[in-house]
């Protein structure tokens, strides 16, 4: 009978210990069933932390910038004034040479074409007949001075231009501008009459300058047409029939007849100007005489 009971212990130990296993392996597995949902949490909110952190650090940036740009902003109103801020000691100084140098080549073209001008009479006084020897002698030697001082002037009109880009390309990367002329109102709101004559007077010049232009233009257009006939005849003495030569002197007779064309708007246009101005002031109140 002993020897019976012992295998259904031994039975029954097993069992236990089986069970036991099978409850420990269910409890781990419940565990771990567990802790999965828990690890799956927390990876998104790194993976979401990490991603983050750059576009974190984009508004400081931008914060960082905008300060920056909020300057460079605020510091244009400033420049745009012009003339309420104070002028440097070296604007001040480039105005005063840019109105020298304008003034300075001005009258250094008036001055060539005046001379232009005087040769074109030279020229023609030459060419009348009934001079005696001694009167042509001396108005060959008067052309002869005045072609040589032409030529010198034109050469200076050059150099003054050149120089007047030069300053004005200066004040350009500097960011200067030129002195402004009067207002046309005073700082109590009446009519300036100052700011009314330096206009007229302004005016007045350019209208004188447009008539000496087409009085030039009107000479060279002569000058070249008559070359062009001279060219182009025959006879005895004569070239006759030099075709680049005439071609060149058309090309250049064209030119005059445009800078004539020009010369004849630009005294239009001036004019207009000046009949505005005038009744610009009468509506103003300023007195006719200043015009006088």
């Amino acid at each position: 009978m002993r020897s019976r009971k012992a295998p259904a212990s031994t039975a029954r130990c097993f069992y236990h210990r089986f069970a036991g296993a099978l409850v420990l392996t269910l409890l781990l597995a419940i565990c771990a069933a567990a802790q999965q949902p828990a690890q799956r949490k927390r990876a998104p909110r790194m993976t979401t932390d990490d991603v983050m952190q750059p576009v974190a650090a984009a508004p400081d940036e931008t914060t960082d910038a905008k300060p920056t740009d909020a300057k460079a902003e605020a510091g244009k109103p400033e420049a745009a004034k012009g003339e309420k801020k104070e002028v440097s000691a070296d604007e001040a100084a480039w105005r005063e040479r840019i109105a020298q140098a304008r003034e300075k080549a001005k009258a250094l073209e008036r001055a060539a074409e005046e001379a232009e001008l005087r040769v074109t009479s030279l020229r023609n006084e030459l060419g009348v007949s009934g001079r005696g020897p001694q009167a042509r002698n001396q108005i060959a030697a008067d052309l002869e001075a005045a072609g040589q001082k032409l030529n010198d002037l034109r050469k200076q009109s050059r150099d003054a231009n050149a120089d007047l880009k030069e300053l004005l390309e200066y004040g350009k990367e500097k960011g200067y501008s030129e002195a402004e002329g009067p207002k046309a109102t005073t700082n109590d709101g009446k009519a300036n009459e100052e700011y009314y004559r330096t206009r007229f007077a302004a005016l007045n010049e350019e209208i004188e300058a447009a008539e000496r232009r087409m009085t030039l233009y009107e000479d060279r257009v002569r000058d070249l047409q008559q070359r062009i006939l001279n060219t182009g005849s025959t006879g005895p003495g004569k070239k006759g029939g030099d075709n680049f030569t005439i071609a060149q002197l058309q090309q250049e007779k064209e030119e005059a007849q445009r800078s004539l064309d020009d010369a004849q708007a630009a005294k239009k246009r001036a004019l207009e100007k000046r009949d505005a101005l005038i009744e610009e002031a009468r509506a103003a109140g300023v007195p006719p005489g200043i015009f006088r």
